[in-house]
């Protein structure tokens, strides 16, 4: 109802179309019968309404009494006011139409509504207004409509409410005074008329006036933004045509505001930043990640230009290719610097887009912007992680040769630069008894001191190549080399003396020097790995010196590392392919008797020949491929030892290194096992060099080999390491005097120290051998001291292929 009353009654389709039709057959059928009806009818309607009025009159004193007194009964009058044969519609109504009292009969038909339904608002409201009864013939329906004020209470002010008691009092037309024929005629012509009026009305409200009223509340609602799913009536016409169009339209509104509900959720959930401007950049919107990201609300934002971000970082030369960009009606995409509302800076990486309208001109900007603060600072630290030292904050390796290979590349012909490489002497014993952090400390203060003293150098650059290796590239700006050594060699003093300055780390004091190498480049070496690998060999060449040295690279230097590394590579392959030989050195008494021997090692090269143990074995021992050498001469001495008849011992050297391991014990007495040889008849030769670390360690291990049977020397004693306290702790069964002091007998004044070795081992207990005897006063000089002494050297037998001795000896 509401709906329909929406549009005014003559605003609707189906009355601007049907009331006319009805229109015109009513006038002329009114035409027909006024001349026939007038007289007689006005005099009968004259009376009938005066009949009318003296009901009214009674009805309205009636009726304003009860409504005073007990209008609970006004129906029951109502009922038999409707009595009278000419009553059909009676009842009381508001001011505005509403229902107070009515003849149920005629209510629930709802006869009553659609007869109130029928009288003007405005009508009703001036008789309420005026408290004048208005009595009016409806011809066409052949009634009279009254409406009677009645009188309710008074109200402040003295003013008199009224209800309004309506009456619909019929009247039929008197046919009778016309004659038959007219009469018939008459009544056929509007029968027809009300017929065709029907069909025609009925017909427009399927084709056009429902339909219409529903596509015009279909569009209402569209605009509205609301639903139309009531529209599903079709029709074949221009109407149904509209409807199909207005479905396909909300159809395609549907999936355009879907669209835009999904680009609108994207742009304010999203993590980027999204800001729209105007032409002049002031903010026209941002999204929820801006307002997180810059601090500021929207209420701040909205109107202001996006300059309040500012931070004065980004170049004014960015901005500037921006706008030009912008104004040109590209997309612009660069880094930002900008600062939040607390001051904080953050980069953004910017995307700004020109939005066009339909006409294709720009009318707004879009800027969508990625916080990139961290993912720059991750970058930074990868970088700086990848070429600079975590722990000095120096330019690293890697950085270092992208910074000599960019000399080299930028060099005029003939300039000459330097390289120095400065290593810590002994930090690595630093750590091992005071703890890393300890030399951690120490290398954190000699880089200061190192950046203080070259601080002034314009043309050094100082690097850490990892650890304890500095590292002072000094740029080529050198004619010659000469002056290229003096400059850097002043340098590198200068260095070195600062590092040798006492060093507080802990509450300690720590002294501490460094070994130098340096190479002149392009000298040796036209790349940036070569110059800095010769750097590296003349600083090895340093602390081989001795430390605490300055060393000049020399080619050969080179050379001898590559002969080095050719014999480690090939004593690999040797261990593999069998070509280590075990030789036999015959051990004698004074008196003759051969009582043992010890085993030596040789290297059976397939192209170099024979290669002597002080060649390989010193290589060998600077990493753990002695111990496998070692273990290869085990292995193979103790099958040599179950061959050499009883009671003759054998003796093999293990190395520091060998002995250290801390399966050492395990894996001799293993090869015991396997080879079944005499435990009793092993002797195993250490150096004093051993007894330098972990002593308890070595002399526990002796012990567990000693159960077993193993005996124990130390070689070359007088050379190394002596320490009577540290012998006497060894569970020792011989002691072997290095052939120096043999050579020296002869000299009374060295003679004196073979004499004092010899009363040691006698005080002692401990079997004497003799190592480089060559000669028969030296025989019985030894011999004269010590009886018991077991002389081995030339003079009884040069080394020889064990199984070339052990037939030699049988025979």
């Amino acid at each position: 109802m509401s709906k329909a009353m929406s549009t005014p009654f003559w605003r609707r389709l189906s009355t601007q179309i049907t009331l006319p039709i009805i229109t015109v057959a009513v006038i002329i059928m009114f035409l027909l019968a006024y001349y026939l009806l007038s007289g007689e009818q006005q005099h009968r309607r004259e009376r009938a309404e005066i009949e009318l009025r003296s009901m009214l009159v009674v009805a309205q004193g009636s009726l304003s009494r009860i409504f005073e007194l007990n209008p609970a009964s006004i129906d029951e009058i109502l009922g038999e006011f409707h009595v009278h044969p000419q009553i059909t519609n009676a009842g009381v109504i508001d001011r505005n139409g509403k229902l107070l009292h009515g003849y149920q009969p005629n209510v629930i038909n709802q006869s009553f509504t659609q007869f109130v339904e029928q009288f003007d608002l405005a009508t009703l409201r001036q008789v309420a207004d005026t408290g004048v009864t208005r009595v009016n013939y409806r011809p066409q329906q052949q009634h009279f409509r009254a409406i009677v004020p009645i009188r309710t209470e008074r109200s402040v002010g003295s003013k008199v409410n009224y209800n309004l008691f309506v009456v619909e009092y019929s009247y039929a037309e008197n046919w009778a005074a016309l004659g038959a024929g007219e009469l018939t005629k008459l009544s056929i012509f509007v029968a027809i008329c009300i017929a065709l009026g029907a069909v025609l009305w009925f017909t427009l409200q399927w084709l056009v006036a429902i339909p219409a009223a529903q596509a015009m509340r279909a569009l209402k609602n569209l605009g509205d933004g609301e639903a139309i799913d009531e529209l599903v009536i079709e029709r074949p016409n221009e109407i149904g045509e509209l409807v199909k169009t207005i479905k396909r339209a909300a159809i395609q509104r549907a999936e355009y505001e879907l669209k835009l509900q999904r680009l609108s959720a994207a742009v304010e959930q999203s993590s980027d930043s999204i800001v729209i401007t105007d032409l002049h950049g002031n903010i026209e919107y941002v999204n929820k990640a801006f307002t997180e990201i810059t601090g500021y609300s929207m209420r701040e934002l909205i109107g202001k230009n996006p300059r309040i971000l500012q931070s004065g970082r980004t170049p004014k030369a960015t901005y500037d290719a921006m706008w030009d960009t912008l104004l040109e009606g590209k997309v612009w995409a660069g880094e930002l610097y900008n600062r939040r509302k607390d001051g904080s800076e953050y980069r953004e990486w910017a995307t700004i887009t020109p939005l066009r309208n339909e006409a294709g001109e720009v009318v707004n900007y879009l800027a969508s912007k990625q916080n990139i603060t961290d993912r720059r600072a991750a970058e930074d630290q990868i970088h700086r992680l990848a070429f600079y030292d975590v722990l000095t904050g120096l330019p690293n390796r890697t950085n270092c040769l992208n910074l000599l290979g960019t000399m080299l590349n930028e060099r005029e012909q003939e300039q000459l630069g330097v390289v120095a490489l400065l290593d810590v002497d002994g930090l690595q014993r630093i750590n091992d008894v005071r703890g890393f952090e300890f030399g951690d400390e120490i290398l954190k203060t000699i880089a200061e001191r190192l950046s203080t003293a070259i601080s002034l150098e314009s043309h050094a650059v100082l690097g850490n190549l990892g650890g304890d290796l500095f590292a002072v590239i000094l740029a080529p700006h050198y004619k010659k080399r000469d002056q290229a050594l003096n400059s850097a060699s002043y340098l590198i003093k200068s260095l070195l003396a600062e590092i040798a300055q006492p060093i507080l780390v802990q509450g300690e004091t720590a002294n501490v020097t460094a070994s130098a190498g340096m190479v002149v480049y392009p000298e040796y070496g036209d790349n940036a790995d070569a110059i800095i690998r010769h750097a590296e060999t003349a600083v090895h060449n340093a602390k081989d010196a001795g430390g605490n040295q300055t060393s000049v690279y020399n080619p050969a230097y080179s050379y001898a590392l590559e002969q080095r590394f050719e014999i480690e590579h090939d004593l690999r392959i040797a261990l593999d392919q069998d070509q280590l030989q075990l030789y036999l050195q015959p051990q004698v008494s004074a008196q003759g008797e051969v009582v043992g021997a010890e085993v030596l090692l040789r290297w059976q090269h397939p192209v170099k020949g024979l290669i002597s143990p002080g060649v390989f074995i010193p290589i060998a021992e600077q990493s753990d491929l002695i111990v496998d050498v070692g273990k290869w001469v085990l292995k193979q001495a103790l099958i040599l030892l179950v061959e050499l008849p009883k009671p003759l011992t054998l003796a093999i050297n293990i190395s520091p290194r060998q002995f250290r391991k801390f399966d050492f014990v395990y894996v001799v007495e293993r090869e015991l096992l396997r080879a079944k040889a005499d435990a009793s008849r092993l002797v195993i030769e250490v150096t004093e060099n051993l007894l330098v670390d972990d002593i308890s360690d070595i002399v526990d291990k002796m012990h567990e080999l000693k159960k077993s049977g193993v005996q124990f020397s130390i070689d070359d004693f007088g050379t190394g390491y002596s320490s009577l306290a540290y012998l006497n702790r060894l569970p020792l069964d011989e002691l072997k005097i290095d052939q120096s002091f043999i050579q020296s007998i002869g000299d009374p004044n060295k003679e004196k120290l073979v004499e004092t070795i010899l009363s040691v081992t006698e005080h002692m207990n401990l079997r004497v051998v003799a190592e480089g005897v060559e000669t028969q006063q030296q025989v019985e000089y030894l011999a004269g001291i010590d009886k018991q002494v077991i002389c081995q050297g030339y003079w009884f037998g040069k080394p020889a292929p064990a199984q070339e001795w052990l037939v030699r000896w049988q025979k």
